[in-house]
This record gives C-alpha cells, sequence and structure tokens, in this order.
C-alpha cells in the first residue's frame, strides 16, 4: 500500500470525499473544506471499506497490510494525521517508509486517462510526502520461526510437532507451532494448551512445598504413545514453553539430538519476537 500526500492550489473536481483512479484500489480523496472537515470530525471512518483486507496475526490477532498490496491513496495534507491514526488502529503491526524523493506516479501508471477535468486537476497537484507500507520485522521473524518449526518436523528426526505454549493470565495457548504432519504421525498440537496448563499447576504446587527447588529447566515425558520433550523458558515470561513432541516412543537418542541442534536457533529467533 502507498500513500501520496498532496497539496493542490484547486479543489478537486468531483463533489464526493473520493474519487476512484482506474479502480477502487486507486483512489483520491476530496480536498474540499467540507470534506476535510466531516473526515477529520469521523476520524476518517467513511473510507474504511476502500482500505486493505489486512492479514490476521494469529499470535496476538492484529491485523497488518500485506507486503503484496497495491493500493494507492492520495490523500490531502488537512487529512494526513487523521488518515494515519486510522491506519494505526487498524494496522497496528504495520510500519511505514518514506520514499526520497516524493515522486507523483504517471498517469498511465495509476490507470488515469482522458483529457478531462480529474486528469487536469491530477497534473496540478503536487507530492509532499510518499509513503510505502513495509512489513515489521517481528512478522518475518514469526515466519522464519515457523519455518523452522515445520522443517524439524518434516525431517526423518522423531520429532513430529514443535510448538511454544504461553500461560498468563489464567489461560495457556500455543504462540506457534509446526503444520499438522500427514500420515500416521500426527500429533494434536492443541491438546497441549490444556496439558501446559495442568503442568504449569504442578509447578506451582511444588514451588509451594519446596521453595528451594528453583526453577524448572527441561522435563521429559515418556508414554506408550508418544515422547513430550519440555523446555522452560522463563526469559520470554515466567510460564513460557517449547515443546517436542514424537508420536511414538522409540527413538527417544535422536529427539534429544535434533532438539540440541536446533534450540540456539530456536531461542534467538524467540528472543527477537518475544523481546
Amino acid at each position: 500500500m502507498k500513500l501520496f500526500i498532496y497539496t493542490a492550489h484547486e479543489a478537486t473536481p468531483f463533489k464526493g470525499l473520493f474519487e476512484p483512479l482506474g479502480s477502487f484500489h486507486k483512489v483520491i480523496l476530496s480536498n474540499h473544506d467540507a470534506q476535510i472537515k466531516r473526515f477529520i470530525e469521523h476520524e476518517g471512518t467513511q473510507i474504511q471499506d476502500l482500505l486493505p483486507e489486512g492479514i490476521i496475526d494469529s499470535d496476538e490477532m492484529v491485523s497488518y497490510i500485506s507486503p503484496e498490496d497495491s493500493s494507492l491513496f492520495f490523500i490531502p495534507s488537512e487529512m494526513q494525521e487523521t488518515f494515519m491514526k486510522l491506519l494505526q488502529n487498524l494496522f497496528k503491526k504495520t510500519k511505514w517508509t518514506e520514499e526520497q524523493p516524493p515522486e507523483k506516479p504517471s498517469k498511465d501508471d495509476i490507470g488515469l486517462v482522458g483529457n478531462n477535468d480529474l486528469s487536469d486537476f491530477y497534473d496540478k497537484l503536487e507530492t509532499q510526502t510518499v509513503l510505502q507500507s513495509v512489513e515489521d520485522d517481528t512478522m518475518s521473524k514469526k515466519k522464519e520461526l515457523e519455518e523452522l518449526f515445520n522443517a524439524i518436523a518434516q525431517n526423518d528426526n522423531e520429532i513430529d510437532a514443535v510448538l511454544v505454549c504461553i500461560h498468563d493470565d489464567a489461560k495457556t495457548r500455543v504462540a506457534y507451532s509446526s503444520l499438522l504432519k500427514e500420515g500416521d504421525r500426527q500429533v494434536d498440537v492443541d491438546s497441549f494448551s490444556v496439558q501446559i496448563q495442568h503442568f504449569v499447576s504442578m509447578l506451582k504446587m511444588t514451588n509451594k512445598v519446596n521453595d528451594h527447588i528453583g526453577s524448572l529447566k527441561t522435563a521429559e515425558l515418556l508414554f506408550s504413545g508418544g515422547i513430550v520433550h519440555i523446555t522452560h523458558l522463563p526469559q520470554f515470561g515466567e510460564y513460557t514453553f517449547l515443546v517436542f513432541v514424537s508420536a511414538t516412543e522409540e527413538g527417544i537418542e535422536l529427539l534429544a539430538l535434533h532438539r540440541k541442534r536446533n534450540l540456539d536457533q530456536i531461542i534467538t529467533l524467540l528472543g527477537q519476537i518475544l523481546g
């Protein structure tokens, strides 16, 4: 998504708040005083349906604008502050970079054709600032972490699922996880939010009866139908856990080997994401 902040010595030649430039993905907003006043009074909500749908971040349930989005908006400088506040409220994870120099695209670039009033107005407007949406670095790190989890889980290494569980405010959630595998070695990842919640209760009770035992480092649970290895990561929150799961009870040494090989990279990525 790209924003062109403009000034003009004359009013836009249309009466409404906006006019599409070839399509509703390319829009110019009116600089009429009455439209500017209404836009600011309503905090820009009149054009909300024209904005990109956004992408949901499953961790925080916050939308961000896709880096591939091709929407263009020409915004009067008087509306800039209100417009940016609207975008910030809707797309909290989207960052903006200012292009230098701020160049106005050609009429061919935006699909504006013909020798009409709007085309003449476009020729005369001056572009003050050009803002390009960019992906927050945190989002790219989350993708990198999930890709690493998927690579680990798909390899022939007795690891069938990798996930991070976080417990806070009496709730437990699976924050990040590998994709579900096909075939016989499937792991019910969602069930671990319940299991970790009970695990946290056990840790709390342990600390109450023995306050000298210290903080949990790792735990390995061997079941008749699989292996669960839990690493406590209190540096990312009191009850944050990295979980490796095997769908069989064999290969405990392989699981331990590949967990160790990937642990440093996982912790580095989590540090960049969770701080």
